[in-house]
């Protein structure tokens, strides 16, 4: 299996523990996931997320803290960070973020 492969399937699986977990639909789930992930750093966001009405901001602590933690479940072979830029490459293909800083030990 390629490493984009497996990140699409931690990513269906994020959906699916987030659509479970947090009582919502699937298409709500990746939602959620994607305003989670996303720092509005890319040309989607930029261009048309006004329009779609996608606010990342209005997250409760709640969810984001249900989202980080199942990401950090299934991904645990990240630091967060670099989970989250793998995710937004799946959910946003074609309007990447930058790649986090690697934090040296």
């Amino acid at each position: 299996m390629s490493g984009l492969e497996s990140d699409r399937n931690k990513v269906n699986k994020i959906i699916v523990h987030i659509s479970e977990d947090g009582g919502v639909s699937r298409s709500e789930a990746r939602r959620t996931l994607h305003k989670y992930v996303c720092e509005g750093k890319c040309d989607w966001y930029k261009t048309k997320s006004k329009k779609e009405g996608f606010d990342r901001t209005d997250l409760t602590k709640r969810q984001r803290r249900l989202v980080e933690d199942i990401i950090k479940q299934v991904m645990k072979d990240s630091e967060i960070d670099d989970a989250k830029w793998r995710i937004h490459n799946i959910l946003c293909p074609g309007h990447p973020r930058p790649r986090p800083k690697r934090t040296q030990i």
